[in-house]
């Protein structure tokens, strides 16, 4: 049987289809390498004494941020609503609402500690009066030093909104190059991911997020998945021959 140029693009484009699979097949593996060591890291830093945010921690932050990245810390301070950080687009169990970060200032450190307070309600999941939700005098919150991004172009996609007749410019993500300029003090690096539980609860509270979940995402079904398209496609053209040369055996 003369293979003809028909047959021969088809092979050569199941082929193909093949190997893109299994490339993706492999890259999904590598995906789930990474998130395994990712979850290492996490479940060691949080296997470390917490941190009391003092004088000396916060010089050791600001110079290092990355070494205290999931690291547990307990802040003590007051909160400074006039630079409060709306993060829009936050949902929590299937409800649409924001997040309310508030600048800490802590005695004898320089810098202001951005703390994510939670979730509140807020039905287009953008706009919201965060006043009912202050959390007034001294505060002591425990929860996760997390990074402030840097972004270089979006400022964290900022957007201006209007709450009780007032512009309030609410962000994608936190952002450090956008929200340094606007308050008078250095911020921290690391902004604090305040756990449930931690500081006390009153009526208007917003919402803690918990830890992160750490799990080993789809990634090894995502891979199996292209694996099997892969030997679906090489099986496929293995049969297909096969008949063509039953068929026409010359």
């Amino acid at each position: 049987m003369r293979p003809t140029l028909r047959g021969v693009l088809a092979a050569a484009f199941i082929l193909a289809m093949c190997a893109v699979c299994v490339r993706l097949g492999f890259w999904q593996l590598d995906r789930l390498k990474q998130r395994k060591a990712r979850n290492h890291a996490i479940e060691a830093a949080q296997r470390m004494p917490a941190l009391v945010l003092d004088s000396a921690t916060a010089a050791e932050v600001a110079r290092e941020p990355a070494r205290f990245i999931n690291r547990t810390v307990r802040v003590t301070g007051t909160y400074d609503a006039s630079g409060e950080v709306i993060l829009r687009g936050r949902a929590s169990e299937g409800a649409p609402g924001v997040h309310i970060v508030t600048p800490m200032l802590v005695p004898h450190v320089p810098q202001a500690v951005l703390v994510n307070r939670g979730w509140v309600p807020s039905p287009d999941a953008a706009t919201v009066d965060a006043a009912p939700f202050a959390e007034p005098g001294v505060r002591t919150v425990t929860g996760i030093l997390m990074e402030v991004p840097r972004n270089t172009n979006r400022v964290g996609h900022a957007a201006t909104t209007i709450v009780n007749g007032k512009a309030v410019t609410t962000y994608r993500r936190l952002d450090l190059n956008a929200l340094g300029p606007r308050y008078p003090r250095p911020l921290l690096p690391l902004y604090v991911q305040q756990l449930p539980g931690s500081g006390p609860a009153t009526g208007r509270t917003p919402v803690r997020v918990p830890r992160p979940v750490l799990d080993n995402g789809p990634h090894l079904s995502y891979a199996v998945q292209w694996f099997s398209f892969a030997a679906i496609g090489v099986i496929g053209l293995v049969i297909l021959v096969t008949r063509q040369h039953r068929a026409d055996p010359r």
